[in-house]
């Protein structure tokens, strides 16, 4: 006997348990490990739509790790592997609609129904982790009915949370299918003329590079109609599909998205390639060199012309960068390195091959108003009103600051006080280039 450990017999009993559990934990943590593969393995870069898809992905991940490990056979192998599938669908149908909001196919409320469906389902999966720790606890305190209670609780939560998954998967097809593209700058004659077809092996599709700016963009390759991502292939890479039609997406580093060619119909033995040096310009905005400007941290281009809400066709934080676009009209926002933010330039025509340089120096424009130096005067804020209304263009907090504007519109200046709102002066119009002084 000597050397010999003998264990306690509820320690052995443990270890019986836990032996008989190492299969399910074994094909709980694979699950778990594909999981986050498959998130990072969809992550092209960090826009809008990837890091909403990644938040999901993290807010679903710890209650699914748990499932995984404790709930095993409080809901069975199947209905554990069912959830795991579902938190993957949820995060796909997410970036999904928010892909299809940012080409201008979904307003805001339509992906607002998208957003709830997805709370919808994490509040299931919230519930059902809580009811698996009350049906465990139960047990340890040798409360049978109460155990069999609370199990009975998870199995449901977690039906309905799958059955919320579905309702969102049937929500997503349906707002994509009877959504019409909104802003889309190019008409479909001229995105098929970026298009070709060879013959080959396999059902392949290729999008050649922007020759100005080669990784301006990544490639989202989606179902035609439905803005469901299928692939991801790099630029001047082919990509293997499978026989479908296909709407082939431009996804900017910053988050901007427009389209490239639409219904491009696959078939077996063809390869589409996709050029979209012919049916896409350019926009170049010069940084700005004049003296007395706060830094611009941040350039974002939207059409002038969308509707239902600002439509993003760009974003960068490099002024000076190559820009990417397609054929239309467009607005330019400037962000500055104060927290503040204007409209440098509106309805900016760029046509297909055209490369439009903004020259940012003979633009920007602003208000710069002096202290009045009246005795126990406190201002809250500086207003720029636009000419007539109370409708605020601009603010800064200090005299002597920069106020950024719009130069093509009027102004109204006013004093915010805790005792009123006084005008300074009204109907002022900026000059380009300049900071026009107000005393």
């Amino acid at each position: 006997m000597a050397g010999k450990i003998v264990q306690p017999a509820n320690v052995v009993a443990k270890l019986n348990v836990l032996k008989s559990q190492l299969p399910l934990i074994i094909v709980a943590a694979t699950a778990i490990l594909l999981v986050i593969i498959y998130f990072v393995s969809q992550i092209p870069g960090r826009s809008k739509c990837d890091s909403i898809f990644e938040q999901t992905a993290d807010r679903l991940r710890g209650n699914l790790e748990f499932i995984n490990i404790k709930g095993g056979l409080v809901l069975g192998r199947e209905k554990v592997q069912e959830l795991t599938e579902g938190s993957q669908k949820v995060a796909l149908h997410l970036k999904t609609c928010c892909i299809a909001q940012r080409t201008g196919t979904l307003n805001a409320d339509q992906f607002q129904v998208c957003m709830n469906g997805a709370k919808e389902y994490e509040t299931k999966v919230v519930q059902v982790v809580i009811n698996i720790k009350e049906a465990k606890a139960a047990e340890e305190q040798q409360k049978p009915e109460l155990a069999r209670q609370k199990t009975e609780q998870a199995r449901e939560a977690a039906s309905e949370a799958l059955n919320t998954e579905k309702t969102l998967a049937k929500t997503t097809e349906s707002l994509a299918a009877t959504a019409t593209p909104k802003s889309t700058s190019e008409p479909p004659s001229t995105v098929m003329s970026a298009v070709k077809f060879e013959k080959s092996s396999m059902p392949a599709i290729i999008v050649e590079k922007f020759e100005p700016s080669p990784d301006a963009f990544d490639v989202h390759v989606v179902q035609a109609g439905t803005y469901r991502s299928k692939y991801q292939p790099k630029p001047g890479s082919t990509v293997i599909v499978e026989p479908g039609t296909y709407d082939i997406l431009a996804e900017t580093k910053g988050g901007g998205t427009f389209l490239l060619a639409r219904k491009v119909e696959v078939k077996d033995g063809t390869m589409a390639r996709i050029n979209p040096n012919p049916v896409l310009g350019s926009i170049v905005l010069d940084p700005l060199t004049r003296k007395g400007f706060p830094e611009i941290r941040e350039v974002v281009v939207f059409d002038s012309r969308a509707t239902g809400g600002r439509v993003i066709r760009q974003r960068t934080d490099k002024p000076g960068a190559t820009l990417p676009i397609p054929a239309g009209t467009y607005d330019v926002e400037c962000k500055m390195a104060d927290g503040s933010e204007f409209i440098l330039v509106k309805n900016v025509s760029v046509n297909a091959r055209e490369s439009k340089r903004i020259m940012t120096d003979n633009e920007i424009a602003g208000f710069v108003v002096t202290d009045p130096k009246v005795s126990g005067l406190q201002v809250e804020a500086i207003y720029a009103l636009r000419a007539g209304t109370n409708e605020i263009a601009a603010e800064g907090k200090k005299f002597g600051e920069p106020i950024l504007v719009y130069a093509g519109d009027s102004y109204d200046i006013a004093l915010k006080q805790s005792g009123g709102l006084a005008r300074i002066k009204s109907n002022v119009t900026p000059r380009r280039g300049a900071l026009t002084e107000v005393r």
